[in-house]
């Protein structure tokens, strides 16, 4: 994993922006490779990816809502700044 420490201070922008865009396509292509050798050689990707996806946003809906749920149970802190 590259730091903020190894990269070069005069790196600019678009470096670090192809950068990211490099390791976006690699973990796409580890999940793909992940989820096709789940489903094996003549199974769905498409599918696969489809519930993939929608097992990540219920999931993360889930922890969304028990945020929310904490905050609204917690002592709301009055602001007495004007």
């Amino acid at each position: 994993m590259v730091s903020q420490t190894d990269l070069p201070r005069d790196n600019p922008s678009a470096t670090r922006i192809a950068m990211w865009l490099d390791l976006m396509r690699t973990t796409d292509k580890l999940l793909l490779a992940g989820l096709r050798r789940r489903i094996g050689p003549d199974g769905d990707l498409n599918a696969a990816y489809r519930q993939w996806y929608a097992d990540q946003m219920r999931e993360h809906d889930e922890v969304v809502e028990r945020i929310a749920k904490r905050l609204a149970a917690a002592p709301q802190e009055v602001s007495h700044a004007r």
